[in-house]
């Protein structure tokens, strides 16, 4: 059994993740000023966690959590909103920030 699995920076950055994927489907219920603002916090709340949670844990646990959120997909896609962009964005720049926090 995997020790960081559920190492607590493991388990914030799982709810970060989760809140964040969670957000992201629901961008497009949102008025263009809340939803920058949302989108905005997105893309530097996760990439944080990410990062505190690489310098406890390593950068490799912490990388395969966030590949396990970026594979299950993107909710809640519409034409209005680029939830895809976003996601990608998110994940990319929290598994960068993971990468870089060595």
């Amino acid at each position: 059994m995997n020790d960081s699995i559920d190492h607590p920076a493991i388990v914030r950055l799982r709810a970060e993740l989760d809140a964040a994927w969670k957000g992201i489907g629901a961008l497009a219920q949102l008025e263009d000023a809340p939803r920058d603002r949302v989108v905005a916090e997105l893309r530097t709340a996760v990439p944080d966690v990410a990062s505190r949670a690489a310098r406890e844990v390593g950068p490799e646990a912490v990388v395969a959590e966030i590949s396990r959120y970026a594979d299950v997909g993107v909710p809640g896609s519409t034409d209005v909103v680029p939830t895809a962009v976003i996601w990608s964005d998110v994940v990319r720049t929290a598994s960068e920030a993971a990468c870089a926090a060595r």
